[in-house]
């Protein structure tokens, strides 16, 4: 069983449910009813939309409503993997267009062309959804299409997660002297991929592009939807763990 499964909010009330059923076959009867007070609790707290978007936003509050402009001078953009699209989705060619208002490529494309690096490092290797073609080859097919020439472009496509990420852009870096890096990835993410790059010697100043918005919805109504959001927020919180003292 691995820290990751036990972040679901539902996976951890079973565990939890199931040790107080234990607890009752040894005749600790109050704590056996605490124990499963607590596991139902839990899920039903991560259920509500309010309690989600507030766990979400403890993580990605500091990094919403950020512009390219408002960003210094620096050698390099890194963009990480996870959240691309299709390739299609830019055929329009128009980094601006409100449909890539929230997507990763396009905030880096955005960033480009108003100046703040001469180079974008693209990282991430194959995943399960992308047929063995590693999602920085993918992103810099999307880039290209939003008008950012190939010449500035280098992928790195051996990373598997966000702690390789780091480290062998940290590699490439080192390699062609670039100091100062733009670090590009989701708003909810960015406090795990900032500890690692940090670790990896290669400090960043973030740039997120704009959050999805919010499930519709009462926000002490419960939802599959705000399960999901707390899982993941939950998820990050114990990879932001990992890296801070893994």
């Amino acid at each position: 069983m691995s820290a990751a499964w036990l972040t679901e909010p539902v996976h951890a009330s079973a565990v939890a449910l199931a040790l107080a059923a234990l607890v009752w076959l040894l005749r600790w009867r109050r704590s056996a009813f605490a124990l499963a007070a607590l596991a139902l609790a839990w899920s039903l707290l991560w259920s509500m939309p309010a309690a989600a978007a507030a766990l979400r936003d403890s993580l990605q509050g500091a990094y919403l409503g950020q512009s390219a402009e408002g960003l210094p001078q620096a050698d390099v953009i890194v963009v990480l993997g996870g959240g691309i699209g299709r390739v299609s989705g830019f055929d329009g060619g128009d980094a601006d267009a409100p449909e890539l208002a929230g997507n990763r490529v396009a905030a880096a494309a955005r960033a480009w062309h108003a100046g703040r690096a001469p180079a974008i490092l693209l990282s991430g290797g194959p995943s399960a959804s992308t047929r063995g073609v590693s999602e920085a080859r993918i992103m810099a097919d999307a880039l290209v299409r939003l008008g950012v020439p190939r010449d500035a472009l280098t992928l790195e496509e051996a990373s598997r997660d966000t702690r390789g990420n780091a480290e062998l852009s940290a590699r490439i870096a080192v390699e062609r002297g670039w100091r100062r890096a733009i670090l590009v990835t989701s708003a909810l993410h960015m406090p795990r991929a900032l500890q690692w790059f940090q670790r990896a010697g290669l400090p960043a100043l973030p740039l997120a592009p704009q959050a999805p918005a919010a499930a519709a919805g009462e926000p002490w109504s419960p939802s599959q939807q705000a399960l999901d959001d707390s899982a993941q927020a939950l998820r990050e919180y114990a990879g932001l763990l990992l890296a801070t003292f893994g």
